[in-house]
């Protein structure tokens, strides 16, 4: 009988990173639905470059007038919808395929942690699939895989490159392993681009240890990956329109313009909104109360847990906890909301928080009578405020709810580019790759998406400016706006009485339509 349990319990730990992964794509799939994909900017983007590639015409933005190249979005993830886009070309009826992609990558991701916590961390196989469970079924990683965002794609493919990354640090010297580490950092990188962070981790753990060798295979593998992507950048940037760098210009020169517009303290003026933002992204997973008071002590409480499990974990898994202090670095001072960026990192601050308890149960750190109660209360604090939150998360499908509130903001506006332009009428308006997707119309952005702009939204008078500049560089035939702000910058082009900074050779705005929160305008050129 004995022989029989233990064998029993061996198979089942064998099979426990697929019943992991099973249990992953099975919820991943009953929690999304097909929505308007566009409604969140970048997965519009992501759906016309795939579309781009598989109908052979390039690697460009096929819904901007023109189709300028693309240097501002790195290829690896159009490329994975491009394939599939192929298989299924009529959209949007291959929207539910790209999702079931998604699932698939969701069940990879929970596989790579089950492996990582077992091989890496020696945790045992109980222990591995509730860290797998927790890292992919919980809110952040459930929404991401229900969007076509490039964040599925990257987190299924970091814990293999983790994994082989840390091998790597423990002193493998075969050649061919860090030249292969470095090529599968770099082509990560052209996933997410922050995931540089982890060939930078990797070759500065291995020059710090002396191993020059293999961090300088490490450093060639990465430049080979990712040299044609940069040449790429470098050769096809020159044409794109000053109007349109912003949003779709190269992320250097973005950064480099919005540091000189936010002069001296711009980067510290970032990281501390980014850091009350984070805390809060922290305290809306963990919080057992929603008053304002708990949740602040919550999400920073669970961040030093966060940095004990990182600073545990630091001797099984340097080359992880150092990617991960680089590409929270990064998150804090990139001018951009850090949510998207902050969940696709959400298993590793599972593992974390995983290798704080787990410190704590094995008496791992120093406990005395009084602060070994304490931390265990407030595990068990934090393990209650995750459940709370996930169940109602669960219960309300939270997960949909943002995509079902942008869409029903800007069905309106999709409905009057459909019904009253001409397919030869292009368009600017808020979601303008939206637009291009469901109408066919050529559509730009209302105004230069710029850094600076993160900490101080831009005027009237200065979105007026924006928008002129739009309408003097493209043959634009209408302007749509459902936002209030955009209303009053158009508003300020209008015919009658008009404010703006602009000449009399200037094009203006006549009203033609109201939308919810804006209006429609057409273009009248002097």
């Amino acid at each position: 009988m004995t022989e029989a349990v233990a064998a029993h319990r061996a198979r089942l730990h064998a099979l426990a990173p697929l019943l992991v992964a099973a249990l992953a794509a099975a919820v991943a799939a009953w929690a999304s639905r097909p929505y308007a994909v566009g409604v969140f900017h970048d997965d519009g983007v992501y759906a016309v470059l795939a579309k781009s590639l598989a109908t052979g015409q390039g690697y460009r933005y096929l819904h901007l007038p023109g189709a300028p190249s693309a240097i501002h979005y790195p290829p690896g993830y159009p490329l994975v919808l491009a394939a599939l886009w192929r298989w299924s070309p009529a959209f949007p009826g291959n929207i539910s395929l790209f999702l079931l992609a998604n699932t698939a990558l969701l069940a990879l991701t929970a596989w790579g942690v089950h492996r990582f916590a077992r091989q890496l961390l020696g945790w045992p196989s109980g222990a591995a699939a509730l860290a797998a469970v927790a890292a992919t079924l919980a809110y952040p990683l459930l929404m991401l895989s229900g969007l076509l965002l490039s964040e599925p794609l990257f987190v299924a493919a970091l814990f293999p490159v983790l994994i082989a990354a840390e091998r790597v640090a423990a002193g493998d010297d075969r050649a061919t392993r860090a030249l292969a580490v470095g090529v599968g950092a770099g082509l990560l990188a052209l996933v997410r681009t922050h995931a540089v962070a982890v060939a930078l981790a990797l070759v500065v753990i291995l020059a710090l240890r002396g191993r020059w060798r293999a961090a300088a295979l490490c450093a060639a593998g990465v430049a080979l990956a990712l040299a044609p992507w940069q040449w790429w950048v470098a050769t096809h940037g020159v044409g794109l329109a000053e109007s349109l760098r912003g949003s779709y210009g190269s992320y250097g020169a973005w950064l480099a313009e919005g540091a000189r517009g936010g002069g001296a303290g711009f980067i510290w003026h970032t990281i501390a909104l980014n850091l009350r933002e984070t805390v809060q992204l922290l305290a809306d997973r963990f919080a057992l109360h929603d008053a304002a008071s708990v949740r602040s002590i919550t999400g920073w409480v669970i961040g030093l847990i966060v940095v004990a499990g990182a600073w545990r974990m630091w001797r099984r898994a340097p080359v992880t906890v150092a990617f991960a202090a680089v590409y929270f670095a990064v998150l804090l001072a990139w001018p951009y909301t850090p949510w998207r960026f902050f969940f696709a990192l959400w298993p590793v601050l599972v593992l974390f928080i995983g290798a704080a308890a787990a410190a704590v149960f094995s008496h791992e750190i120093p406990v005395t009578r009084l602060t070994r109660p304490l931390a265990l209360a407030v595990l068990a604090l934090v393990a209650l405020g995750s459940i709370r939150e996930e169940w109602r998360a669960y219960s309300r499908r939270a997960w949909l709810q943002p995509a079902e509130v942008a869409t029903n903001q800007i069905a309106p506006l999709i409905r009057w580019v459909s019904s009253s332009t001409s397919q030869e009428d292009i368009v600017a308006a808020e979601g303008e790759q939206l637009v291009y997707l469901f109408t066919g119309r050529r559509a730009l952005p209302l105004a230069r998406f710029t850094a600076s702009e993160y900490l101080r939204p831009p005027t009237a008078a200065e979105g007026a400016a924006q928008l002129g500049q739009i309408l003097t560089e493209f043959p634009v035939r209408y302007v749509l706006t459902i936002s209030p702000p955009v209303l009053a910058s158009a508003s300020l082009l209008g015919v009658k009485d008009s404010p703006a900074p602009s000449n009399a050779a200037s094009p203006r705005l006549v009203p033609v339509a109201a939308l919810p929160g804006g209006g429609v305008f057409r273009v009248d050129r002097q």
